[in-house]
């Protein structure tokens, strides 16, 4: 693939409320420029091109790497694997879509082979691993500064998005829940810092099925979640570290750590990997207080929502060796989550394996 020219041409595919946030990260770079923005609704993506001073214009349109070097997808999840197949197909050379990568290992096995035979470069959210404290934590364990790691905890706990959601019912259908929605920034996280998941045990429940949306126009409304909303997992990495994972809908509050990764040397607790920023601390063995780890530079700049299509935009214009957001670790992510599904249903206790 030869290499592109800067600034990268970059589309929008669905004009969502997170498609605001990667318009405001990728405007701020002189990496890309943003080259238009669809949606299946045609008054979306024509607010969404005005406030952002974009052209609109058909998905058909956009995919056509006469105009577009990146394709951004955006839209929900189920449409996720057919917008990139078309962009595959139409030659677009960068394909970068929001989590999950698809909605069955099938899809996003399929995909990424796809895009390797086609010569196409594909990534995927989220891409918080590649802000300032999952960068820091991943020189850590690689600097031996907790030692041989023995173990990891990773905890989301939330009473749910219909709390601050207007329109909350995508979260809670059978492909989504907490574990779909939220668990891509958590498992993304520890595959990135730990290495690949190669066998789980879990249990899911599904409780409170009628769901009362507390803000926006529809504030006092009741839907029905068909998801499992609290899910417990023990995952085995393919080193062989234990990681104990909890992503919940149901939880009134809690004090559990986002992320704790333990070591023979020193445990080290993470921020939010939803976000690109926070402190990292850490407590070495014998030690009674918890300090600051020395914050590291982002992957890339600026930070927010977007920085893997930057990443991918570096990539193309042959500036980048590696990449940290691939499709094929997104493909493992969305295979982790059908794997504690799977897991969950079995009768027995056995780990279901990942291939």
């Amino acid at each position: 693939m030869r290499s592109l020219s800067r600034p990268v041409r970059t589309a929008l595919i669905g004009c969502g409320m997170i498609a605001d946030e990667y318009a405001t990260t990728l405007a701020s770079s002189s990496m890309v420029t943003l080259s238009g923005c669809a949606d299946i609704r045609d008054d979306k993506a024509r607010a969404f091109a005005q406030r952002h001073h974009l052209r609109h214009a058909a998905v058909t349109d956009l995919l056509d790497p006469a105009v577009t070097d990146i394709a951004v997808i955006l839209t929900p999840p189920a449409s996720h694997a057919d917008i990139a197949h078309a962009a595959i197909r139409a030659g677009v050379p960068g394909i970068y879509a929001e989590k999950p990568l698809a909605t069955s290992p099938d899809q996003a096995h399929a995909l990424t082979c796809a895009t390797s035979q086609a010569g196409v470069l594909l990534c995927a959210a989220p891409d918080t691993i590649l802000g300032a404290p999952t960068q820091a934590a991943r020189a850590a364990i690689n600097g031996g500064l907790l030692g041989d790691v023995i173990g990891a905890s990773a905890s989301y706990l939330s009473s749910g998005p219909e709390r601050w959601h207007p329109a909350p019912e995508p979260f809670h259908t059978a492909d989504a829940g907490p574990l779909a929605d939220m668990g891509p920034y958590y498992l993304g996280s520890l595959v990135y810092l730990l290495g690949r998941i190669g066998g789980v045990i879990s249990a899911v429940t599904a409780t409170r099925p009628l769901r009362t949306i507390a803000t926006g126009p529809r504030a006092g409304e009741v839907f029905t979640a068909t998801a499992p909303t609290h899910v417990i997992a023990m995952l085995c990495t393919d080193t062989g570290i234990p990681v104990i994972f909890t992503s919940s809908f149901d939880a009134a509050g809690t004090r559990a750590p986002h992320l704790e990764i333990h070591g023979s040397k020193a445990t080290m607790a993470m921020p939010d990997p939803n976000f690109h920023t926070g402190d990292v601390l850490i407590r070495r063995a014998g030690s009674r207080r918890w300090e600051q780890l020395s914050p590291a530079q982002p992957a890339v700049t600026p930070a927010g929502r977007g920085m893997g299509v930057l990443e991918l935009a570096e990539k193309l214009c042959g500036t980048r060796s590696q990449l940290a957001c691939t499709g094929r670790s997104a493909a493992h992510v969305t295979s982790i989550i059908d794997a504690i599904y799977r897991a969950a249903r079995s009768e027995s206790i056995t780990a279901a394996v990942l291939h």
